[in-house]
């Protein structure tokens, strides 16, 4: 849709030069046009911001994403229905997993989607704060699963549990390693250059 104006407008004037002993009166008139060009388009397409991926903060979510995805697919696998005695390491780490997997994707898809919004978002607090969190939640996670499933006569070990909830809170381990440097490099960021 494009909209233009235009304006027309008229002047004279009189102009004398005393200084240089000159006297002259002279009457010009000019014509002086505005156009004002408004535009303005609508797409359909989305646009992705491929090249935040090639960004070490766009590898490193993309990195939480699926390592995350995979912890919180074994938790989700072999937890057991039957035992509802609350307060299991598994549910923590199922609920770390579950947050910050939905908070990490969303903050993925933001960036992909928006041109401006890896930039901008870049620059708060926002992203320290809760690769902070993530880093935090996850480390407590993974080392309450960790001891739990190590310690002796626990029922993870005579269910065959142990292995799946072993690799699991080593990926959290993992995924903790990579908040810790999101943190840093979110950090760096927000403080400029």
């Amino acid at each position: 849709m494009a909209s233009y104006t235009a304006q027309t407008k008229t002047t004279g004037y009189t102009s004398a030069y005393p200084s240089t002993g000159y006297k002259q009166c002279a009457q010009m008139s000019h014509t002086v046009t505005v156009t004002r060009t408004t535009t303005s388009t609508t797409t359909s397409a989305i646009i992705l911001n491929t090249g935040y991926m090639k960004t070490l903060p766009g590898f490193l979510k993309l990195l939480q994403v699926i390592c995350g995805a995979i912890a919180l697919a074994i938790v989700i696998h072999y937890r057991d229905r039957y035992r509802y005695v609350p307060g299991f390491p598994e549910l923590f780490f199922m609920c770390v997993a579950t947050t910050f997997l939905i908070g990490s994707v969303a903050l993925l898809l933001s960036c992909l989607i928006s041109l401006s919004t890896a930039s901008i978002i870049a620059k708060t607090i926002y992203e320290v704060v809760y690769h902070m969190f993530g880093f935090l939640f996850y480390l407590v996670a993974s080392v309450v699963l960790m001891v739990e499933v190590n310690t002796s006569n626990t029922w993870y070990g005579r269910n065959n549990y142990y292995t799946p909830y072993l690799c699991a809170s080593i990926l959290g381990l993992i995924l903790t390693a990579l908040y810790l440097l999101s943190t840093i490099f979110a950090y760096k960021s927000y403080r400029g250059p």
